[in-house]
């Protein structure tokens, strides 16, 4: 509760001063595994992306726990992680945003885990579409700079980075043939409504046992919002916008966060779909984003738990997929 409660008046702090967290493409002291990566041939990049004036760019990133080596790496899962912030704060190279990360490579046990460096909305060029731009550019990477198949690529994202990775999936799906699809998708407390009422958490029911706050969102939210896009359109709130991933999900909430409603009514949306596999975590007592401050709120043995049963959901599609190329 003291932890819930200092973090929250730190993330009102934030949201007053509207602190930005500075970007670079130097290393810096983790040269040794900050990647860049160009941006993708431009017909990559299609509605809604292509409808802004905002660009592709070049992107830095962190690979957890150290690069990805093509020749070693042959087999098992590799990562791209999309950290969270509500899209106007941290970044990858912090220790907090590398906690779960670094949790994945060893409990899944996945090779390496990307996590790109993607623009906020706090700076100047970040509103929409600059971080699916971004992890765009992430995923392309991955998959051609570094010749990952997609039968071993898994999306993750936290809290907002679970926000991008689920508009990365509709943007794949909307444009199908352009990329191929990742195997599974794992969602840590993702947000789902940057609606005026959706942000509106301080009245939640779940607000005393949560440390997210009514005005971190609402600067998330306002920033990244364009004001010629509706913040009830599909790519700001897919709450109310589910769609046929075509990729398994596996979502992670923890039972005393605000946006617990949310994300039970978002996986009842997507299992309206018919060929949609969801699974839904519950990492009891737990706040929001257990997946990246567990290590910080003392729950590390309730995050290690939610990552083995992410395990179990993947090894469960993999055998899956075995069973039917055998037949």
């Amino acid at each position: 509760t003291l932890c819930n409660h200092l973090t929250k008046i730190f993330f009102n702090l934030l949201s007053t001063i509207k602190s930005r967290t500075p970007r670079s493409l130097d290393g810096g002291a983790q040269a040794d595994t900050f990647a860049v990566a160009d941006p993708a041939p431009a017909h990559l990049y299609q509605k809604p992306l292509s409808e802004s004036p905002i660009q592709p760019t070049r992107i830095g990133g962190i690979w957890v726990p150290r690069r990805y080596d093509r020749a070693n790496h042959k087999d098992g899962w590799v990562v791209l992680h999309f950290h969270g912030g509500a899209y106007v704060t941290l970044s990858p190279r912090l220790p907090t945003a590398q906690y779960g990360p670094r949790m994945l490579c060893k409990e899944l046990p996945a090779k390496a885990v990307f996590c790109p460096q993607y623009r906020l909305a706090s700076s100047t060029d970040g509103t929409f579409p600059a971080a699916l731009q971004d992890a765009l550019t992430a995923y392309r990477y991955m998959l051609e700079d570094q010749g990952i198949p997609a039968s071993r690529l898994i999306l993750s994202g936290d809290s907002s980075g679970g926000h991008l990775a689920i508009s990365l999936l509709r943007y794949l799906n909307q444009h199908r043939g352009l990329l191929p699809l990742p195997v599974a998708a794992l969602l840590h407390s993702p947000w789902l409504d940057l609606t005026e009422t959706g942000t509106q958490v301080d009245a939640n029911r779940h607000a005393s046992t949560d440390y997210l706050s009514t005005s971190l969102l609402q600067w998330g939210a306002q920033s990244f919002v364009p004001n010629d896009i509706g913040a009830e359109t599909a790519y700001m709130s897919p709450l109310k916008h589910p769609f046929a991933a075509d990729v398994p999900l596996w979502l992670q909430v923890g039972s005393e966060e605000v946006f617990y409603d949310q994300i039970l009514e978002f996986v009842d949306g997507m299992k309206r779909f018919k060929d949609n596999e969801c699974e839904l975590y519950t990492v009891k007592y737990g706040m929001h984003d257990v997946f990246a401050v567990g290590g910080d709120f003392g729950m590390e043995d309730q995050a290690r738990k939610a990552v083995l049963a992410a395990r179990s959901f993947l090894e469960r599609i993999r055998s899956g997929e075995e069973q039917a190329a055998a037949e």
